[in-house]
């Protein structure tokens, strides 16, 4: 018995495979060279990659769309078997005096057929991972009109069609690709011998994945081949999107505005520090927008933030710690030892509540800061009601932001942050950007308490993040609001932010690149030619005639580099 609703799917699926050429199409090399959020994710990431995009509600919507339409395949093989009562000539036949020859013999139902689309996208998608000299037999193995016949006769050599492409795919396709490959093979093998249209559809399934992870391992391999190139350019290529935006009609002066409000005082001559200054104070404040010249850093800056919490609410559950063993009779600081295996069980209570945790006082973290209390004072009876209390009413002031303890804390952790930042910026300034990245190294952005990736919620760590950030901003918008022109009126203007959702609401592409085809001269020689015009026209914005392209300073150009006025550019540095 039929379920009700199976057969929906063949109205509503989409006709398109889930993986076609043009889905694919942003792994293309040119794709990549030009892809902005790739050029600026490489300055933080050594080992950055590609891979499919099947996190978050995007991509539960994703396999919800791909399962639709893989059912739809099947049941669209179901019509063809029933009809010709087998697949392939290899599979077996019902007899033709069946009880149901009536059935079999009626035309097949008037549905949009998904056959004809999958057929060319395979066809498409293999082209673009083989030599040219293979396409002719490619285009005639994958012919649409003929296998339709075939498939409409029951005359299909679907087996020795995928024994074939799965041959061509072994000498295409990395060695650790080969079991993927031998099970699709074995698969559609299974499925003719047994007539089931799921499992031919699952072999099926096992050819798009294959397929798309050589296009991955096509796209990663020329990222790693040209990364060097790639970070490098990254500074000048972005100034070379921006320049282009502005001269198709972009007005930048809600951004100029953001930065003159926090660096273009005219009493404060160190520039650079004032813009430090803001943006450690948005890190520190958790403003809820960042100017959107900062786009491309939206979600570090959001995750120095949470790190920046953590910290306060670390130092409030030291604070609390040592109130705890006061209260207990403790004289003195508490042991090194024993506060740091504190710090690190509250870590691990905080990590485990996750993300949304509201950084308020938990009672779990009472009880662990209570419970150590105990361990150092060597009491062995179960804390009393009182001390818990007492201890859970301290954290809450700790934490409240309308307390002075609060405001205490924070002024100095800001402080620290600030004197960090300031050192560390100035310490990289002069950097190139491989440089700044050796330097660092950090893993992928997203670090929390029990994620090692992101590195530790040190003020060290986050100052040195904040740093890397603050410089990359510098290099590539402070040459652009210097040279511009700037309207009268700005002083009116609000600063305009970019939020979380309007960051997200951009996004979609089916792959998006994270941490961890051979012919680069064409893009060496585009590259060359788009700096040479971003050159030209940041030289035709000032009244001289030098380029203000950034190039990094020595010790003794500190007021020409303020000034936005750039040296030569020396040799590449490896």
């Amino acid at each position: 018995m039929r379920v009700r609703g199976r057969d929906d799917c063949l109205r509503t699926a989409s006709l398109d495979p889930p993986i076609t050429k043009d889905s694919l199409s942003e792994l293309d090399l040119n794709r990549i060279v030009n892809d902005s959020r790739l050029r600026h994710d490489i300055n933080f990431e050594h080992e950055i990659m590609f891979r499919p995009n099947t996190y978050g509600s995007r991509g539960a919507q994703k396999k919800r769309e791909d399962n639709e339409y893989f059912e739809a395949l099947a049941l669209e093989f179901e019509y063809y078997i029933k009809r010709q009562r087998s697949l392939s000539p290899s599979g077996s036949r019902s007899a033709p005096d069946s009880p149901t020859s009536l059935y079999l013999r009626t035309p097949l139902p008037v549905f949009p057929q998904r056959l004809p689309p999958m057929i060319t996208a395979i066809r498409e998608v293999i082209k673009t991972l083989v030599p040219t000299a293979k396409w002719q037999t490619v285009d005639g193995q994958f012919d649409v009109d003929l296998r339709m016949q075939e498939l409409e006769h029951g005359i299909c050599d679907i087996v020795g069609l995928f024994e074939w492409v799965g041959k061509l795919l072994l000498c295409s396709c990395s060695p650790m690709r080969d079991p993927v490959v031998n099970t699709m093979v074995a698969r559609s093998q299974q499925a003719v011998i047994t007539q089931d249209a799921h499992e031919l559809v699952s072999s099926i399934r096992d050819l798009f994945g294959v397929l798309e992870t050589m296009k991955l391992d096509v796209a990663n391999h020329q990222i790693r081949y040209l990364r060097l190139y790639l970070l490098e350019e990254s500074i000048q290529f972005a100034q070379t999107q921006i320049l282009d935006q502005i001269d198709a009609g972009w007005s930048i002066s809600h951004e100029r505005r953001w930065f003159e409000i926090n660096y273009a005082h005219p009493e404060r001559e160190d520039r650079f520090l004032m813009f430090k200054e803001s943006v450690v104070d948005r890190i520190v404040t958790f403003a809820a927008g960042f100017p959107i010249t900062l786009a491309g850093d939206h979600e570090r800056l959001k995750q120095l933030q949470h790190d920046f919490r953590l910290c306060h609410y670390h130092a409030a559950c030291g604070y609390t710690f040592t109130y705890t063993l006061q209260k207990l009779g403790w004289r003195g600081p508490p042991p090194p030892t024993i506060y740091t295996e504190c710090m690190k069980r509250i870590g691990a209570i905080v990590g485990a509540l996750g993300l949304d945790f509201n950084f308020e006082a938990h009672p779990d973290v009472v009880l662990e800061i209570v419970r150590e209390a105990f361990k150092v004072c060597n009491i062995t009876a179960l804390p009393d009601h009182s001390t818990i209390r007492s201890t859970q009413l301290y954290f809450q002031r700790a934490l409240d932001r309308r307390s002075p303890f609060y405001s205490e804390v924070e002024s100095m952790l800001w402080g620290e942050l600030s004197t960090r930042v300031h050192s560390e910026a100035n310490a990289i300034f002069d950097m190139t950007p491989l440089e700044i990245l050796n330097r660092y190294d950090p893993g992928p952005p997203g670090s929390s308490m029990n994620n090692n990736r992101g590195g530790d919620l040190s003020l060290e760590s986050i100052s040195k993040r904040a740093a890397h950030i603050i410089v990359l901003h510098w290099r590539i918008w402070a040459p652009i609001f210097h040279n511009l022109p700037g309207p009268d009126s700005l002083a009116a203007q609000d600063a305009r932010t970019i939020t979380e959702e309007e960051e997200m609401a951009e996004r979609g592409p089916r792959h998006v690149s994270v941490s961890a085809v051979n012919s680069s001269q064409p893009v060496v020689v585009q590259g060359q030619g788009r700096h040479r015009a971003h050159s030209a026209r940041m030289s035709r914005r000032r009244n001289g005639s030098r380029s203000a392209v950034y190039t990094p300073k020595s010790s003794d150009d500190k007021g020409a580099a303020d000034e936005g006025v750039a040296r030569p550019r020396g040799p590449e540095r490896d």
